[in-house]
Protein backbone atom coordinates (compact mmCIF):
# COMPACT_ATOMS: atom_id res chain seq x y z
CA UNK A 1 0.00 0.00 0.00
CA UNK A 2 1.34 3.43 -0.95
CA UNK A 3 1.23 5.67 2.12
CA UNK A 4 -0.31 8.99 1.10
CA UNK A 5 -0.11 10.55 4.55
CA UNK A 6 1.99 10.07 7.64
CA UNK A 7 1.06 7.23 9.95
CA UNK A 8 -1.15 7.84 12.94
CA UNK A 9 0.37 7.28 16.36
CA UNK A 10 -1.57 4.02 16.66
CA UNK A 11 -0.44 2.76 13.22
CA UNK A 12 3.20 3.52 14.03
CA UNK A 13 3.18 1.92 17.48
CA UNK A 14 1.06 -1.11 16.49
CA UNK A 15 3.23 -1.85 13.44
CA UNK A 16 6.34 -1.62 15.63
CA UNK A 17 4.83 -4.02 18.19
CA UNK A 18 3.90 -6.36 15.31
CA UNK A 19 7.45 -6.36 13.97
CA UNK A 20 9.00 -6.92 17.42
CA UNK A 21 6.58 -9.79 18.15
CA UNK A 22 7.38 -11.49 14.82
CA UNK A 23 11.08 -11.08 15.55
CA UNK A 24 10.74 -12.43 19.10
CA UNK A 25 8.61 -15.40 18.07
CA UNK A 26 11.27 -16.27 15.49
CA UNK A 27 8.95 -18.02 13.05
CA UNK A 28 9.82 -18.95 9.48
CA UNK A 29 9.72 -16.15 6.91
CA UNK A 30 6.66 -17.76 5.32
CA UNK A 31 4.69 -17.87 8.61
CA UNK A 32 1.35 -16.06 8.08
CA UNK A 33 0.44 -13.39 10.63
CA UNK A 34 -2.36 -10.87 11.16
CA UNK A 35 -3.26 -8.07 13.58
CA UNK A 36 -6.76 -7.62 14.94
CA UNK A 37 -7.92 -4.37 16.51
CA UNK A 38 -11.04 -2.34 17.18
CA UNK A 39 -12.10 0.78 15.31
CA UNK A 40 -14.08 3.66 16.80
CA UNK A 41 -17.16 4.03 14.59
CA UNK A 42 -18.91 7.12 16.00
CA UNK A 43 -17.77 9.37 13.17
CA UNK A 44 -17.67 6.72 10.45
CA UNK A 45 -21.39 6.01 10.42
CA UNK A 46 -23.56 8.26 8.26
CA UNK A 47 -25.22 10.01 9.95
CA UNK A 48 -22.74 9.98 12.81
CA UNK A 49 -23.78 8.98 16.30
CA UNK A 50 -25.08 11.97 18.20
CA UNK A 51 -22.68 13.96 20.34
CA UNK A 52 -22.80 12.73 23.90
CA UNK A 53 -23.65 9.13 22.95
CA UNK A 54 -22.56 7.10 25.95
CA UNK A 55 -21.67 3.52 25.15
CA UNK A 56 -19.33 1.33 23.18
CA UNK A 57 -19.14 2.27 19.53
CA UNK A 58 -16.42 -0.01 18.21
CA UNK A 59 -16.24 -2.82 15.68
CA UNK A 60 -13.37 -5.23 15.22
CA UNK A 61 -11.28 -5.45 12.07
CA UNK A 62 -8.26 -7.47 11.01
CA UNK A 63 -5.37 -6.89 8.64
CA UNK A 64 -4.95 -8.94 5.52
CA UNK A 65 -2.67 -11.94 5.99
CA UNK A 66 1.01 -11.00 5.88
CA UNK A 67 4.18 -13.05 6.21
CA UNK A 68 6.76 -12.79 8.99
CA UNK A 69 9.47 -12.27 6.38
CA UNK A 70 7.67 -9.24 4.93
CA UNK A 71 6.93 -7.71 8.34
CA UNK A 72 10.60 -8.10 9.30
CA UNK A 73 12.32 -7.13 6.04
CA UNK A 74 10.13 -4.41 4.56
CA UNK A 75 10.01 -0.85 5.89
CA UNK A 76 7.81 -0.30 8.93
CA UNK A 77 5.45 1.63 6.65
CA UNK A 78 4.50 -1.73 5.07
CA UNK A 79 3.01 -3.03 8.35
CA UNK A 80 1.54 0.40 9.13
CA UNK A 81 -0.09 0.38 5.68
CA UNK A 82 -1.69 -3.02 6.36
CA UNK A 83 -3.11 -1.67 9.61
CA UNK A 84 -4.39 1.44 7.82
CA UNK A 85 -6.05 -0.68 5.10
CA UNK A 86 -7.92 -2.66 7.76
CA UNK A 87 -9.10 0.54 9.46
CA UNK A 88 -10.11 2.27 6.21
CA UNK A 89 -12.20 -0.74 5.21
CA UNK A 90 -14.51 0.19 8.10
CA UNK A 91 -16.69 2.64 6.20
CA UNK A 92 -20.42 3.30 6.59
CA UNK A 93 -21.42 0.56 4.12
CA UNK A 94 -19.23 -2.08 5.78
CA UNK A 95 -20.40 -1.20 9.27
CA UNK A 96 -24.08 -1.15 8.32
CA UNK A 97 -23.62 -4.57 6.71
CA UNK A 98 -22.13 -5.82 9.98
CA UNK A 99 -24.98 -4.32 12.00
CA UNK A 100 -27.53 -5.89 9.61
CA UNK A 101 -25.82 -9.25 10.07
CA UNK A 102 -26.08 -8.93 13.85
CA UNK A 103 -29.72 -7.84 13.63
CA UNK A 104 -30.54 -10.82 11.41
CA UNK A 105 -29.89 -13.14 14.36
CA UNK A 106 -32.86 -13.48 16.66
CA UNK A 107 -30.58 -14.97 19.32
CA UNK A 108 -27.22 -13.20 19.46
CA UNK A 109 -25.88 -15.45 22.23
CA UNK A 110 -23.46 -17.17 19.86
CA UNK A 111 -22.15 -13.84 18.58
CA UNK A 112 -21.86 -12.45 22.09
CA UNK A 113 -20.18 -15.58 23.37
CA UNK A 114 -17.65 -15.56 20.55
CA UNK A 115 -16.81 -11.92 21.15
CA UNK A 116 -16.88 -11.75 24.93
CA UNK A 117 -17.15 -15.01 26.80
CA UNK A 118 -15.06 -17.47 24.78
CA UNK A 119 -12.16 -15.04 24.68
CA UNK A 120 -11.92 -15.37 28.45
CA UNK A 121 -12.47 -19.10 28.74
CA UNK A 122 -11.11 -20.63 25.52
CA UNK A 123 -7.89 -18.76 24.86
CA UNK A 124 -6.37 -19.34 21.42
CA UNK A 125 -3.57 -21.85 21.24
CA UNK A 126 -0.13 -20.92 22.49
CA UNK A 127 2.15 -20.23 19.58
CA UNK A 128 -0.50 -18.08 17.94
CA UNK A 129 1.32 -16.03 15.24
CA UNK A 130 -1.28 -13.26 15.37
CA UNK A 131 -1.79 -10.25 17.62
CA UNK A 132 -4.63 -8.24 19.04
CA UNK A 133 -3.46 -4.67 19.67
CA UNK A 134 -5.99 -2.50 21.47
CA UNK A 135 -5.51 1.21 21.97
CA UNK A 136 -6.60 3.06 25.07
CA UNK A 137 -4.21 5.95 24.37
CA UNK A 138 -6.81 8.70 24.33
CA UNK A 139 -8.77 7.68 27.40
CA UNK A 140 -8.24 9.95 30.40
CA UNK A 141 -8.07 7.19 33.02
CA UNK A 142 -5.89 9.12 35.41
CA UNK A 143 -8.17 12.14 35.46
CA UNK A 144 -10.83 10.07 37.25
CA UNK A 145 -11.35 11.00 40.86
CA UNK A 146 -13.42 8.87 43.21
CA UNK A 147 -12.54 10.61 46.47
CA UNK A 148 -9.43 8.74 47.58
CA UNK A 149 -6.76 10.21 45.32
CA UNK A 150 -5.41 9.90 41.82
CA UNK A 151 -5.20 6.39 40.31
CA UNK A 152 -1.66 5.02 40.34
CA UNK A 153 -2.13 2.48 37.55
CA UNK A 154 -4.93 1.59 35.17
CA UNK A 155 -4.73 -1.37 32.80
CA UNK A 156 -6.60 -4.22 31.21
CA UNK A 157 -7.92 -6.87 33.54
CA UNK A 158 -7.85 -9.45 30.76
CA UNK A 159 -4.69 -10.39 28.87
CA UNK A 160 -5.36 -14.12 28.77
CA UNK A 161 -4.69 -14.72 25.09
CA UNK A 162 -1.26 -15.23 23.59
CA UNK A 163 -0.55 -12.11 21.52
CA UNK A 164 -3.11 -9.82 23.17
CA UNK A 165 -1.93 -6.32 24.00
CA UNK A 166 -3.08 -2.83 24.88
CA UNK A 167 -1.39 0.53 24.41
CA UNK A 168 -2.10 2.71 27.44
CA UNK A 169 -1.24 6.27 28.49
CA UNK A 170 1.24 6.69 31.34
CA UNK A 171 -0.04 8.06 34.67
CA UNK A 172 2.07 11.20 34.20
CA UNK A 173 0.46 12.19 30.85
CA UNK A 174 3.95 13.10 29.66
CA UNK A 175 3.52 11.49 26.25
CA UNK A 176 5.05 8.18 27.31
CA UNK A 177 3.04 5.01 26.93
CA UNK A 178 2.65 1.64 28.61
CA UNK A 179 2.38 -1.49 26.49
CA UNK A 180 0.65 -4.37 28.24
CA UNK A 181 1.36 -7.53 26.25
CA UNK A 182 0.98 -11.24 26.70
CA UNK A 183 3.40 -13.52 24.93
CA UNK A 184 4.71 -16.91 25.92
CA UNK A 185 7.39 -16.55 28.59
CA UNK A 186 10.13 -17.77 26.26
CA UNK A 187 9.49 -14.84 23.90
CA UNK A 188 9.13 -11.97 26.37
CA UNK A 189 12.85 -11.30 26.90
CA UNK A 190 13.43 -11.36 23.14
CA UNK A 191 10.50 -9.00 22.60
CA UNK A 192 11.91 -6.51 25.12
CA UNK A 193 15.37 -6.78 23.56
CA UNK A 194 14.11 -6.14 20.03
CA UNK A 195 11.72 -3.42 21.20
CA UNK A 196 14.41 -1.30 22.86
CA UNK A 197 17.27 -2.26 20.54
CA UNK A 198 15.37 -1.39 17.37
CA UNK A 199 14.14 1.84 18.92
CA UNK A 200 17.76 2.97 19.38
CA UNK A 201 18.65 2.17 15.75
Amino acid sequence: MLMTRTSTRYEAIASYIWRCACNARSGNDDQPTRVRFDVEVRNRLKPTLRRGYFGNAVLGTVTSTCLYGDILSKPLSYAAGKIREAAERMDDEYMRSTLDFIKSHEDVTLLRNNLHVRGYTDSPFLGNPNLYIGSLINLQFYAAYFGWGKPTYVGSSVLRNDGKSFILPSPEYDGSLIIALRLQTEYMDSFKKFFYQDMQA
